[in-house]
């Protein structure tokens, strides 16, 4: 949000609504009264991250989609699952991951919030929660001849988003990274052109 033409924050809480992206992808105001912060307001050791959903489950780790009370948005949270925190090398595996992940900057690598631990004494972090499809979904959808994803993904569409991924491959590798994982089902298209490598 730019507030330098004029607007401060004052203003924006108190009147004009400003205009955030809906979960259906549709715009809608956002709401005024949640735009100021107020951290007296949180009890003290108050949960920061209410928990919605499970999004996904891997060897280490589970995403949830979280709602992040402090800013007031939807993340997508990765928790390290009971029986990988007994190990301390899965453990440093994880928050290597988060660090890693966190310090690539780029369009197409999802950014990490935060890391943290939780009242369990399970690590975790937090990103960017995601919308759209995986690229897995959408081969998949292609090869069963879904009429929404055969008009939603051109060629050209999946061209662009492949070209836009071996970017993010490229500026990992010169940033000294390898992924060792990638296959479509990690590799997410947004609705609006974004492409992210999972």
């Amino acid at each position: 949000m730019d507030l330098t033409d004029g607007d401060d924050a004052d203003t924006l809480a108190q009147g004009r609504p400003e205009r955030a992206v809906g979960a259906e992808g549709g715009s809608v105001p956002v709401d005024p009264r949640r735009v100021s912060i107020d951290l007296e307001e949180r009890a003290p050791g108050g949960a920061r991250y209410e928990v919605r959903c499970e999004l996904g489950k891997g060897g280490m780790g589970a995403v949830h989609l979280c709602h992040d009370q402090v800013i007031g948005r939807d993340i997508a949270l990765k928790s390290m699952l009971p029986e990988a925190r007994r190990s301390s090398g899965v453990a440093a595996r994880f928050l290597r991951e988060a660090r890693i992940q966190g310090q690539l900057e780029h369009p197409a690598i999802v950014p990490v919030y935060d890391v943290g631990v939780d009242e369990h004494g399970a690590a975790f972090f937090t990103m960017k929660r995601l919308r759209g499809l995986t690229l897995a979904q959408i081969l998949r959808g292609l090869r069963q001849g879904d009429a929404q994803i055969t008009q939603a993904y051109s060629r050209r569409r999946l061209l662009t988003a492949f070209s836009s991924l071996c970017l993010a491959v490229d500026f990992a590798h010169v940033h000294g990274v390898l992924h060792r994982d990638l296959k479509p089902a990690n590799i997410m298209l947004g609705d609006y052109g974004e492409v992210y490598l999972l």
